[in-house]
């Protein structure tokens, strides 16, 4: 009898993106995956608005009226971009690159400890020198790969072995120190 079990393909519910790191530290994120119920909620939150704009325009169009859809200020975009970025965020942390142990320091801002908050996140993506961290998480989260289950020959592998100078694909998550 051949095991072929089919939830061997199942999206992860969590996964990990290198925002940065140096030869010693990496500062890793850590992001809900696609059945995560932050993930879900996000997902039912805009569909609703999109079903809500549909709506309105198809009215306007059965009762005759000319149909303008809302533009968003340049702004509005930007912080649109961030909150992409950071609304599936689940937490993030620093590792050693050697061990890949979770360190128990908190990142640093400007000399100031960086704790872990959605608005921290957004504060820190604003900031238009972090363009790169920003682009390179935009680009992971909508990279097929970065929520898939890593096969059993590849379970073994370290972190830095699915990492490049643009991000990171896979990431295992840290053992605690």
């Amino acid at each position: 009898m051949v095991d072929f079990d089919l939830s061997a393909f199942d999206a992860v519910d969590e996964s990990y993106f290198i925002a940065h790191a140096t030869d010693a530290v990496r500062w890793v994120w850590t992001y809900a995956g696609p059945g995560h119920p932050k993930t879900i909620e996000i997902s039912n939150r805009r569909a609703k608005k999109d079903l809500h704009e549909t709506a309105r325009q198809q009215q306007a169009i059965v009762n005759g009226k000319k149909w303008k859809a809302e533009e968003q200020s340049v702004e509005e975009a930007k912080e649109d971009t961030v909150r992409i970025a950071t609304e599936r965020l689940l937490g993030w942390h620093l590792e050693d690159v050697k061990t890949g142990k979770r360190l128990p320091d908190l990142p640093k801002l400007n000399g100031e400890p960086l704790p872990f908050s959605e608005a921290n996140a957004m504060q820190f993506l604003r900031e238009p020198r972090r363009i790169d961290t920003l682009r390179r998480a935009l680009e992971w989260l909508g990279d097929e790969n970065s929520f898939t289950q890593r096969s059993a020959t590849t379970s073994g592998d370290s972190l830095s072995e699915h990492s490049s100078s643009t991000g990171t694909k896979k990431a295992a998550p840290a053992e605690t120190a």
